[in-house]
């Protein structure tokens, strides 16, 4: 059973390769004309859904296991909270569209600061504290929790919102994505 890290990392490396084929794209107008948009859903449903697992679980044991948790969670939710703000103005843009490669460019940084703040800020003192049995639960819980998650945006107060809102804003998505012809 993979643990948190493994969970985390294999999907924060998923993004990362994401924003490298979309980034590729944008030296290429016309590629990026025809397939910008079918590379931008997919990041978008990729990030929601692995941002609203981290709100609902990561941070919380981040908050509770390490002495300056709060603050780090605090940090790591609000660099989520602004990338989901750009995310709500790509979605549904196409890809000629003239602020389409500005908020690409904007997110792709936005989203490499916050991999790079988790991963080399957090993870550390989180290894450490965390018991195995733990980090193994948890990365269940986190896989299960973004199969489960949005795939739009959705832009909410606080991880408790999210989390209560979670299932709900999810079941209507995959209803939207379904009528769109968006693909997960």
């Amino acid at each position: 059973m993979p643990d948190v890290f493994e969970v985390l990392g294999a999907a924060h490396r998923n993004v990362e390769q994401m924003l490298d084929r979309m980034q590729a794209l944008i030296g290429a107008p016309a590629e990026l004309r025809d397939q910008g948009g079918s590379l931008a859903d997919p990041l978008i449903s990729a990030v929601l859904q692995h941002e609203a697992a981290e709100e609902q679980y990561f941070w919380p044991t981040v908050e509770r296991h390490l002495g300056d948790g709060g603050a780090l969670a605090a940090g790591g939710i609000e660099q989520e909270t602004e990338g989901k703000q750009v995310l709500a103005e790509l979605d549904g843009m196409a890809p000629g569209h003239a602020q389409f490669v500005p908020l690409i460019t904007k997110f792709d940084r936005a989203a490499r600061a916050h991999i790079a703040y988790e991963e080399h800020q957090v993870w550390p003192g989180l290894r450490a504290a965390l018991p195995a049995d733990e980090a193994n639960g948890l990365g269940a819980r986190l896989a299960s929790a973004t199969q489960s998650g949005p795939t739009r945006p959705h832009v909410l107060p606080s991880p408790a919102a999210l989390k209560a809102a979670s299932l709900a804003d999810a079941a209507f998505d995959r209803l939207r994505d379904a009528a769109s012809a968006r693909d997960d």
